[in-house]
């Protein structure tokens, strides 16, 4: 297992359409903590020294604990923060990151932001704004050209062929020491402030493997893919800043008696010493990340499944079970070739995903639906979860009546190791898009991650699918079994039906 590890580090380390403008920004990197940092403190207190490849490890299973952990960073910032991400709201979650990445910044610590223009939510002139303070320089990820909100729709259809390729990476590193990373976005429905509750799961770890993510950052913020918002966006005025701060305050003091914002508040990542006083799990960790160029058509590596490919290859190197939890879920024929290896060689294979009623991509389900047969067949265990599934973080506490939607990308090798990340198991993550994670060995989180699959994966939270006699598929949760796609209703069953008929499973 551990040459298949290093072959897999190694080789990612190696790792018609229209050409970005080129970079404008300065080349910089990763500012590493100074000797009094907090968190250089707290990694001598947790015996990580530079003469240790250990790393040390916490799960975030909650939305609440995984906001609370992403502010306690920033506000431990002495030096630099670092953010890689898909998706960046200016929803109330966001606004809040951004204001305490603002007070970071007064404070003189460097702020790198890094978003995909597909996922920049927060808009040109908000994301202009904020990058007008001297210690926050903000770039987008392969954007458009146009960047007129009319003009938008057409940019994307004149530049297809390049912006069909994504950065879908998620990843937050602070002072080179401690990062977060896992399937979350930025935005209210991964932190369960939503009508829909991403039940997600992220890794706190402070140590060498966030050393490494820093390095990979790097290469992606240097990367020409990668341009500054100054050569992009007309600047606004100089009071856009102060404007956007007077925003956000307004914001946090609306927000600071709610149920939710009391409840991050309160949360066990958050407040004095808080990342002294959890509990940490030291264990090796590897950084394992697709190279940028994959979402280059020009380059040699473009779509190439670098991260896709790795993983596949700790599959086979699993003895006994590999467990899955996947928001969507494409097989493919090289897909169902693996699966099919894996049951060959004796290793029970389970997958959790999402039901049609709990799907946010109905193109998706339509694609996936059409391999279920087959995977049970295989003898594959599969799972689908349910839409009022008991959720991690009871998010109608804060925002109402939700509905559960997994949005996990995790995998679980033989209850020793686990791989964190932004990787589904679809077409678009495997080719198209740049994807990135953290693989863990250690035992105990592995076992920690099993049993959230196992709560995940019972009748109160999911179906388990199956195929009666006659080879038709039921569901199943406890002694009831149903027939059809369960809670859905029959609109959404035509138009996954009639999304099905589409040849568009590769861009899925």
């Amino acid at each position: 297992m551990k040459s298949a590890i290093l072959l897999l580090v190694v080789a990612l380390l190696g790792g018609c359409a229209t050409r970005l403008p080129p970079q404008q920004g300065p080349v910089s990197f990763v500012r590493q903590a100074a000797a009094e940092a907090p968190l250089l403190q707290l990694a001598e207190s947790l015996a990580l020294t530079s003469n240790t490849d250990l790393s040390a490890f916490s799960l975030l299973t909650s939305g609440k604990d995984a906001l609370a952990a992403r502010l306690q960073l920033i506000d431990m910032a002495e030096s630099g923060i670092d953010l890689q991400y898909y998706i960046f709201k200016g929803d109330t979650t966001g606004g809040l990151l951004a204001l305490r990445l603002l007070a970071a910044a007064d404070r003189g610590v460097q702020v790198r932001l890094l978003v995909d223009d597909i996922g920049n939510s927060m808009g040109d002139f908000k994301i202009a704004s904020l990058d007008r303070h001297p210690n926050i320089e903000i770039r987008l990820f392969n954007p458009l050209t146009l960047r007129d909100p009319w003009l938008r729709y057409a940019s994307k259809v004149g530049e297809f062929g390049r912006i069909n390729h994504r950065m879908h990476n998620k990843l937050m590193v602070v002072d080179g020491m401690a990062l977060i990373t896992g399937g979350r976005n930025l935005g209210d429905e991964y932190f369960a402030l939503s009508e829909r509750d991403f039940q997600d799961i992220d890794v706190l770890a402070i140590g060498p493997v966030a050393a490494s993510a820093a390095m990979t950052f790097d290469v992606y913020w240097n990367s020409h893919k990668s341009v500054a918002v100054a050569g992009l966006v007309r600047a606004p005025g100089s009071r856009a800043l102060h404007r956007l701060r007077r925003q956000l305050d307004s914001l946090r003091v609306q927000q600071e008696q709610t149920p939710w914002q009391q409840a991050v508040a309160s949360s066990s990542f958050r407040g004095e010493n808080a990342l002294g006083k959890i509990e940490w799990l030291h264990g090796s960790g590897w950084w394992l990340a697709d190279p940028p160029d994959k979402a280059d058509p020009f380059s040699s590596k473009a779509n190439h499944p670098a991260l896709g490919l790795g993983l596949a290859e700790l599959g086979r190197a699993t003895r006994e079970e590999l467990l899955m939890m996947t928001a969507y879920f494409i097989p493919g024929r090289d897909g169902m070739q693996v699966l099919r290896e894996f049951r060959h060689s004796g290793m029970q294979v389970g997958i959790l995903t999402n039901s049609l009623a709990t799907t946010d991509v109905l193109a998706v389900h339509s694609a996936y639906a059409g391999y279920r047969t087959a995977l049970l067949e295989a003898g594959l265990h599969l799972w689908e979860l349910q839409p009022i599934a008991a959720q991690q973080e009871r998010a109608s506490t804060f925002a109402g009546d939700s509905q559960a939607s997994l949005h996990a990308k995790s995998f679980i090798f033989d209850r020793e190791r686990v791989f964190i990340g932004s990787l589904n198991l679809d077409p678009r993550s495997i080719h198209l898009n740049t994807e990135a994670g953290v693989l863990i060995e250690q035992p105990e989180l592995a076992g920690q991650m099993y049993q959230l699959f196992q709560r995940w994966t019972d009748a109160e939270h999911a179906w388990k699918l199956g195929l009666d006699e006659r080879g038709e598929l039921y569901w199943q949760a406890g002694e009831q079994i149903l027939r059809g796609e369960p809670e859905a209703g029959w609109w959404r069953r035509l138009n996954s039906w009639l999304l099905g008929w589409l040849p568009i499973e590769r861009q899925l």
